[in-house]
């Protein structure tokens, strides 16, 4: 396949994700609780607008030296399943670059991930060849892997020696400010419990200025009420609510989430962690110091951090093609390798 073939590939299979069935998404539901059906179909819309639009799959490609024809190279890519599709990403950028993927699925998500697999063969067979679902990673040229702190020293020790990028836990972050309105602060929620609060670009923690009020931040954040009905959710909150009241943390309770003083940017489910700062010029360098353990900010400019990977409040969950985890730019590791 040369490189027009993939790119029509993709953008080929971007209106099929239009077309596939509740059936299959209700499977994938009943397979993993944590993949409801209207989230499944967010990340499948998100995957359509902004990853398989030929003109922005034309100019982000234009910026690498991607190979016309298909190179000899395999690349095993170790895939989480925190939320639906999440290892999609990684999947295109094997394939566009030419490269064969060699792809362990998570448990989690495989009911969606044989699917893509199955659309892409029926699009164009000689996709067969180039994505090959394994159980074991074995006779690959690099690895692209992601998990968690602890099976990021087993694929260290595993992949090492191979040209690799390893994944380990990063979280992410919001800054208030005090000026934010009600919009800016319905957008925050999105970015809060979109897919549960899963997802490694989720917020998990939220600094705010000294003696802040959060009697309309809790409000707005509670509108979020089709959380009530998902039960392994409010398991969770019941659960780490009672143990931060046992453990007399500083907290303020919502109908849905709960906030705790923590330092910590990894929070439990339905707990958002919040800390507050004096000083903005000195949180800005402390965000910048901690760059290894965040995936992303948000802020209500989107500028308001000089941190690279800052986007708006809202848009934490929208990254674009050149928007790659961990600010590891893997277009360019591929087309070197």
């Amino acid at each position: 396949m040369d490189l027009n073939n993939r790119i029509d590939t993709l953008v080929a299979l971007g209106k099929e994700l239009e077309n596939i069935p509740d059936k299959k998404l209700n499977e994938a539901y009943l397979h993993n609780k944590w993949f409801v059906v209207d989230n499944i179909k967010k990340s499948l819309a998100a995957i359509k607008d902004n990853f398989l639009d030929k003109e922005k799959l034309e100019d982000w490609i234009s910026k690498y030296q991607v190979a016309d024809i298909n190179t000899n190279k395999k690349i095993g890519i170790i895939m989480a399943g925190n939320i639906p599709l999440v290892g999609f990403h990684d999947l295109l950028c094997v394939f566009i670059t030419g490269h064969t993927a060699i792809i362990k699925l998570s448990s989690k998500d495989e009911i969606l991930m044989k699917h893509i697999f199955k659309l892409f063969y029926k699009i164009n067979p000689k996709t067969k060849d180039l994505i090959i679902k394994k159980e074991r990673l074995k006779n690959i040229d690099a690895i692209i892997a992601t998990g968690s702190n602890n099976s990021y020293r087993y694929f260290e020790y595993y992949f090492g020696k191979l040209p690799n990028i390893i994944r380990k836990n990063r979280n992410g972050v919001a800054v208030l400010t005090g000026n934010e309105n009600e919009e800016d602060l319905v957008n925050l929620s999105y970015d809060v419990f979109d897919y549960f609060g899963l997802g490694c670009r989720n917020i998990s923690k939220i600094y705010v200025p000294e003696k802040y009020n959060f009697d309309s931040f809790i409000p707005i954040l509670d509108r979020h009420q089709y959380l009530k009905e998902h039960n392994k959710y409010m398991n969770n909150y019941d659960y780490n609510l009672a143990i931060a009241m046992l453990n007399k943390d500083k907290i303020y309770q919502g109908e849905v989430f709960f906030l705790k003083e923590d330092i910590s940017y990894l929070s439990r489910i339905s707990n958002l962690h919040y800390e507050e700062y004096s000083d903005l010029e000195q949180l800005k360098r402390r965000i910048s110091n901690d760059e290894e353990l965040i995936q992303v900010t948000a802020t209500k400019t989107g500028v308001l951090l000089d941190f690279d990977r800052e986007v708006c409040f809202g848009d934490t969950q929208k990254p674009s093609l050149d928007d790659y985890s961990d600010g590891i730019d893997i277009m360019e590791f591929l087309t070197e390798l």
